[in-house]
This record gives C-alpha cells, sequence and structure tokens, in this order.
C-alpha cells in the first residue's frame, strides 16, 4: 500500500496567496497576464486599505485620501484617453467596502481632534502617495491593453510590481503594525477585495454597464457627502 504524500494534502488545504513577493514566476500566456494584474490590483487595493486604517483617528483625513486617490487615478486616465477605468472603479469599490463594513461601524471608537487636524500618520501614508498613483496608472495601461487584446508580457506588470514594492516600502514595518493596532486585519479583508478584482476582465452589457454607473455615483455619494472633497461624478 502507497503512504498518502502528506506534503500534497497540506499544500491542497491551503489558500492561494495573492500577496506581492518580489521574484514572481514569468507569466506570458494572455489567461496568465490577466491573472497576475488582478493579482497586483488586489495587493494595491490593500495597501490602500491598510493606509485607511493608518488614517482612521481622523475620518476628514482618512475620506479626503480616498478621494484624493480616486480623482487622480481617474484623472491619469482620462489624460491618456481612456473614456472609463475599471481599475479606478474597482478601487472605489474597495474603499467604500473597507469603509462602511469594517471602519465606519468603528468611528465611536477613533478620535478625531476636530476639522483643522489631520491624522498623525498623514505623513507617513503621504509618501506612499506618489507610488500608490504611479501604480494605479501602470494597473490602468496593463488592464486596458489586455482587455482590447493585446498581449504584451511582462513589460506590462513589472512597472506596476515595481510601485506596489515602493509602496510596502514606504509604508514600513512600525506603520504596519500601527495599522494592525487600528483593527487591519489581511486575512479577513484580501477575500472580498479579490471577490472585486476578479471581475476586472468580464463583459459587460451596455445596460450592466449603465446600472454600474449609477451604482458608482451613488457610492461617491455615500463615501463624500460629508466631506469638503470635490464631488465630481468621474
Amino acid at each position: 500500500m502507497k503512504s498518502r504524500n502528506k506534503t500534497s494534502a497540506v499544500k491542497r488545504r491551503l489558500r492561494p496567496s495573492y500577496r506581492y513577493y518580489p521574484y514572481t514566476p514569468v507569466v506570458s500566456g494572455k489567461k496568465e497576464m490577466k491573472e497576475e494584474v488582478v493579482r497586483l490590483g488586489v495587493e494595491l487595493s490593500l495597501h490602500v486599505a491598510q493606509s485607511m486604517f493608518l488614517l482612521c483617528d481622523n475620518i476628514g483625513t482618512l475620506l479626503g485620501f480616498c478621494n484624493g486617490m480616486r480623482v487622480a487615478a481617474r484623472r491619469a486616465a482620462t489624460a491618456v484617453g481612456l473614456s472609463e477605468s475599471h481599475v479606478v472603479d474597482r478601487l472605489l469599490l474597495v474603499m467604500h467596502h473597507v469603509y462602511f463594513r469594517h471602519i465606519e461601524p468603528k468611528i465611536g471608537v477613533y478620535q478625531d481632534d476636530g476639522e483643522e487636524s489631520e491624522s498623525v500618520q498623514f505623513e507617513s501614508v503621504l509618501k506612499a502617495g506618489g507610488y500608490f498613483l504611479a501604480g494605479l496608472r501602470h494597473l490602468n495601461s496593463a488592464a486596458h491593453s489586455l482587455r482590447g487584446g493585446g498581449k504584451g508580457g511582462r513589460k506590462l506588470t513589472r512597472p506596476v510590481e515595481k510601485m506596489v514594492k515602493k509602496v510596502e516600502e514606504k509604508l514600513g514595518l512600525v506603520e504596519k503594525g500601527v495599522a494592525e493596532a487600528n483593527g487591519f486585519d489581511r486575512d479577513a479583508i484580501e477575500p472580498d477585495v479579490l471577490g472585486i478584482w476578479k471581475s476586472l476582465f468580464d463583459v459587460e452589457a451596455k445596460e450592466a454597464t449603465e446600472t454600474l454607473q449609477a451604482i458608482k455615483n451613488g457610492i461617491i455619494s455615500d463615501l463624500f457627502q460629508n466631506t469638503d472633497a470635490d464631488l465630481e461624478q468621474v
């Protein structure tokens, strides 16, 4: 009787990880490239979620960060000729989910030092801001190319990987500890973020697109109606 391979059994039970590793396996086929873009979208979104928990000691700063990311990313997409951005839409969905599911119910335990103050962690997040936006810009380009039938190979995703690594470096271990102390639980949030990003390359009917636009506008109002942030529907 053959002995059972315990290592294989353990591997089958493990949940697949979408976390960033600096040396990712070679991906060449279109299907693999799409999976890689989704993985990087999940990773970048989880860093955004971590930043939200860093800033949750001041809700005004937190929502200002979210809206600033959304508007800047959308304008960057428009600047290169993209009339719609599936990447930015998913970022918005992630921010909405994280805020209302994981942060808003706990607002009563967070301190807000007044309208003129800002989060004590704002400078830490600000250091990563440019890399966040560069990562989203490259992710937009990769997704747009693949949705249009392009290939591109690793040159599409390598710039995103570099920006994800830069974000991780700028946020650092200290800030990660602060975010976790504030309630950030990557393992709890990651499955929902993956669920949002998995549909990135789905083909949508016109009616579905119009419905999603209405949902997106509603999300923007939900998140930013009580802030002084720019509420333009982009």
